[in-house]
């Protein structure tokens, strides 16, 4: 007998031994080759290391040798104002001296642009003259020019100018500006016309206005600068085209006061040269100030912008990695290079100016700086890694491939029994021997276990329950095709895995590891061979309740624990239907003693409301064409909308046999509308109402008919608010319309009532109208209201339908439809006018004071002549004394009530009786249902609007 072929499972375990055999190989060699490769690596990281912190180190040294460059650079202009500061303090206190002759002669008075005289200045200096002297601005005061004291002050101060310029080429003004006399001294010598009009100013005047408003001379006050010290500007460029400057000032304090301002302009541009000395490539390189702004920039120079650009700042220039806070922190870090983004950062301070040198460099390009340094470790660690690859070689030659060949031996013999032995070296051969003497073992008790395997089948395999057996970890080690199909999982994907985990919901899982733990300490609660009702879980995630029988078995020492489940879901569902059913009836009956209630409070609201809504008529007409005329008519719409829901209260409350008559489908609609206006607004929901303006009556139960339009819009409602679908508008869209008669089959009025909801799966739409059954939460419908609409629909001669909704709702979409009346409706009677109305006259009887009083007055507006009479006995006097053409009545009244009333005056004025129009709010006695519908007589329901009230009485007269 040929041996079984082995799975595909047994295959793919054997190549995966081989595997982590040589895998095991592999990491024991490289475990042991990894300690020099670690220290190799280590070697040069830190031979890296070394070489990256000398690059950096040597770049802060360049650095720190050219700062004194830049510092002799600036140091020049501030000893020269230090000069003038002394200086001109001095000056001030000698305050002797006549200016020379030619200074006098060249003071001129000077002319703005208007011809006006605006001040005096040097522009009559000679041309000899020019060279050495400054220019002197002074505006007009008492027309004599300025002192002889500020004219020797500019002289001298103009020969300390020339001798400071001629050592500092870079200099490029020195200047006084006089406080709190204001003036100017201005060297080298320009013309006025320079200084003035060019700059844009139209005379000296605002010129100087203008030069004191800058932050230059404000930053030199006692309350910007109290220490009164000397003080670097912010960098500006100059209008006269001298480039790119910066300021360095001080006041002059004579006496504890501020007499003016000295200073000088200092060309940027000389660093332009220091800068090319710094570190080259890959180093880029600038000069900060304290305030941010760039002073010099190796990269991109800035002599060549013009005069109107502004100062750049760090992030116009530096990269956006580089701030001030980085700059700064760099510059304090003793010798330290910062990182910045892919960048590192050098900064040092100069100790003249508060301006900092920032050196920055790509770290990639630093790292290529230290390669050479790595280059030697890297090919040790390439020798080592061949010889790891060597040794793999040798391994798989000697090991791996002999077990590749005991391996593929396996796989053989397990399929042919006659596969003869491999001829492997001697070492291996007697390992082929053992396999051969092991398979024939295996395949005698393998033998057996088919025998045994057989017989399990025929028990397990074929039983209507399912069952279920685990071992002593609770992994599944047997599952029969009962419970395949009842979990809804195949048998190779249940077995290796927990029944705590495959079968048990989570929230029992507590309870069953403490039942397990029980049982197999002998089962104390005997919980062992006794029927339990459980609950179960599919591979769906769906829920069974089943009933469960749990043995154990032991197996060579070990414990199997067996369970026999049958589904109990069909039983559970019919036991629900009952109590469906008798849940529904309870709902019928609490629905009914709700509707009661409602209808008595809706009674008890007639009366007031047929005040309010009468009232209200009334208030409009006398305000017509006043401001008050709008907010009588919202208070007469308001009212009338509330007689509309009392109305439909009082019709659902209504319990009468079903009767058929002439309904105007809109109407239902509008009223249910009404009823639920508030719920809708309340849930955000817009419901919109498209009906047809001429649609015909139907033939049908106002009540029942009305009824199925409340719960078509009420499920509606409900679907949108269970939905809850953000970002969409909750929509319900009713319209309604008229199918034409046509091949056989009569018109037909419909009603469509669709929402913008999920819709009706398509698995329950054939059964959506069947009784009891619902696809709303529990606890939030019967299952009764589609049945019941629908079997209304169809004693009507009609029928409702579930339909698609449109592409753009999405939703769901039903249908009513129902036969038109058979005679076409008569237009209502047009409402009363009070032409001809005058010689009718009413008597109104009712005991409430406030409604007669209503009555008198609608009607009196109306043309009529009215009497009123408080109750019936009071009307039967009046009628025996006076002639009425018609009568108004209650129904109810204390003495005698409107139907004894009635009867009495049918026999003594019987043309009168049958003019005569009840007006009462007890709609739901079944005593004046009766009375009203036997004899015939008029009535109209409180609460009424006053046109119903003459369009009734109008009538009744005419007939």
């Amino acid at each position: 007998m040929a041996a079984p072929t082995p799975t595909a499972a047994v295959a793919a375990d054997d190549a995966l031994s081989t595997r982590l055999l040589l895998q095991r190989a592999r990491r024991l060699l490289w475990l042991a080759l990894l300690p020099l490769l670690a220290g190799v690596v280590l070697l040069a990281a830190w031979q890296a290391h070394a070489q990256w912190q000398r690059l950096l180190a040597e770049v802060l040294a360049e650095a720190r040798t050219h700062r004194p460059a830049f510092d002799a650079a600036v140091r020049d202009a501030g000893h020269h104002v230090a000069d003038l500061q002394r200086w001109m303090e001095q000056a001030y206190l000698r305050d002797d001296g006549q200016p020379a002759p030619g200074i006098l002669q060249a003071l001129q008075p000077r002319r703005a642009r208007d011809g006006t005289a605006d001040g005096h200045t040097l522009d009559g200096l000679t041309g000899a003259l020019r060279p050495g002297m400054a220019q002197l601005l002074w505006p007009q005061g008492d027309g004599q020019g300025p002192p002889p004291a500020v004219l020797r002050r500019a002289e001298a101060l103009s020969a300390v100018f020339e001798i400071a310029h001629q050592r500092n080429p870079n200099l490029a003004w020195s200047w006084f500006f006089g406080w709190p006399s204001r003036h100017r001294v201005l060297y080298p010598w320009v013309p006025s016309r320079a200084l003035v009009e060019e700059g844009g100013a139209a005379d000296l005047a605002q010129a100087l206005a203008g030069w004191y408003a800058q932050p230059l001379l404000l930053q030199a006050l006692p309350d910007h600068n109290p220490t009164r010290q000397a003080y670097w500007t912010p960098p500006w460029f100059d209008p006269t085209g001298k480039g790119l400057l910066v300021s360095r000032a001080a006041p002059v304090v004579v006496a504890d006061e501020v007499r003016g301002v000295v200073g000088a302009d200092l060309r940027l541009g000389m660093l332009d040269a220091l800068m090319d000395r710094l570190p080259a490539a890959p180093w880029r390189a600038w000069l900060v100030d304290d305030q941010g702004h760039v002073l010099a920039d190796r990269q991109q120079p800035l002599h060549g912008v013009g005069p109107l650009a502004a100062v750049p700042l760090l992030a116009q220039r530096l990269p956006a990695a580089l701030d001030a806070g980085l700059i700064a922190r760099a510059a304090a870090g003793a010798g330290q290079a910062l990182p910045a983004g892919h960048l590192r950062v050098v900064a040092v301070t100069l100790n003249e100016v508060p301006w900092t040198l920032v050196l920055a460099a790509p770290e990639r390009a630093l790292l290529k700086a230290t390669l050479p340094q790595v280059l030697p470790y890297t090919a040790i660690l390439a020798a080592l890694l061949l010889l790891g690859v060597g040794a793999q070689a040798m391994l798989r030659q000697r090991v791996v491939t002999p077990l590749f060949g005991i391996f593929d031996y396996l796989q053989r013999l397990s399929a042919d029994a006659a596969t003869p032995e491999p001829r492997l070296s001697p070492r291996w051969q007697p390992w082929v021997r053992v396999v051969t003497r092991t398979f024939a073992s295996m395949r005698a008790a393998a033998q057996g276990e088919r025998r045994a395997e057989a017989l399990k089948s025929a028990i397990v395999d074929h039983a209507l329950a399912a069952v279920v057996v685990a071992d002593a970890d609770d992994r599944i080690v047997e599952f029969n095709a009962a419970a395949e199909a009842m979990l809804g999982l195949p048998r190779s994907q249940a077995l290796g895995r927990t029944v705590r985990g495959l079968v048990q919901p989570p929230r029992f899982h507590a309870a069953y590891d403490l039942a397990r733990a029980r049982m197999r300490q002998g089962d104390p609660d005997g919980l062992l061979g006794r029927r339990m009702a459980r609950t179960i879980r599919r591979a769906d995630d769906r829920e069974l309740p089943v009933e469960v029988v749990m043995w154990l078995t032991q197996v060579d020492g070990a414990d199997y624990f067996t369970a026999s489940i049958t589904d109990l879901s069909a039983a559970r569902a019919s036991a629900e239907v009952i109590a469906r059913q008798r849940e529904a009836l309870r709902q019928s009956e609490k629905l009914g003693a709700m509707g009661s209630l409602l209808a008595g409070v809706a009674h008890e609201l007639n009366n007031p409301l047929a005040i309010v809504m009468g009232r209200a008529s009334l208030l409009e007409e006398k305000a017509e064409g006043t401001p008050l005329h709008d907010d009588a008519r919202r208070i007469r719409e308001a009212a009338e909308r509330c007689g509309r829901i009392v109305r439909t209260f009082l019709n659902m409350a209504r319990s009468r046999p079903a009767r058929h008559a002439p309904v105007q489908l809109n109407d239902l609609v509008r009223a249910a509308a009404d009823m639920l206006g508030y719920t809708l607004r309340s849930h955000g929901i817009e419901l919109e109402l498209r009906l047809a303006a001429d649609l015909p009556e139907v033939q049908a139960d106002g009540d029942q008919v009305g009824q199925v339009v409340l719960n078509l819009i009420v499920n509606a409602q409900q679907a949108l608010a269970a939905a809850g679908r953000p970002g969409d508008l909750p929509r319900i869209a009713v319209h309604s319309g008229l199918d034409s008669a046509g091949g056989g089959r009569r018109p037909l009025a419909w009603l469509r009532v669709c929402d913008n909801g999920p819709g009706v799966p398509a698995e329950v739409r054939g059964r959506l109208f069947e009784p009891f059954f619902t696809t709303k939460a529990e606890g939030m419908g019967t299952g009764l209201g589609l049945s019941v609409s629908r079997a209304i629909a169809r004693d009507h001669g009609g029928d409702l339908l579930l339909e698609d909704a449109d592409a753009t709702d999405r939703g769901a979409c039903f249908r009513l439809q129902l036969p038109l009346h058979a005679t076409p409706p008569q237009a209502p009677p047009p409402p009363a006018e009070p032409d001809g109305a005058a010689t009718a006259r009413v008597l109104v009887v009712d005991d409430e004071a406030d409604i007669t009083e209503l009555l008198r007055a609608l009607l009196e507006g109306a043309g009529y002549d009215v009497a009123t009479a408080e109750s019936g006995a009071v009307a039967l006097e009046m009628l025996d004394t006076a002639r009425f053409d018609a009568i108004v009545s209650d129904l109810r009244m204390p003495d005698i009530d409107g139907a004894a009333l009635w009867r009495i005056v049918r026999e003594r004025h019987p043309a009168l009786a049958r003019r005569w129009l009840f007006v009462t709010g007890d709609a739901l006695s079944p005593d004046a249902s009766r009375f009203l519908d036997t004899n015939g007589c008029a009535r109209l329901d409180k609460p009424f609007a006053k046109g119903e009230l003459l369009a009734r009485l109008k009538a009744l007269l005419a007939a």
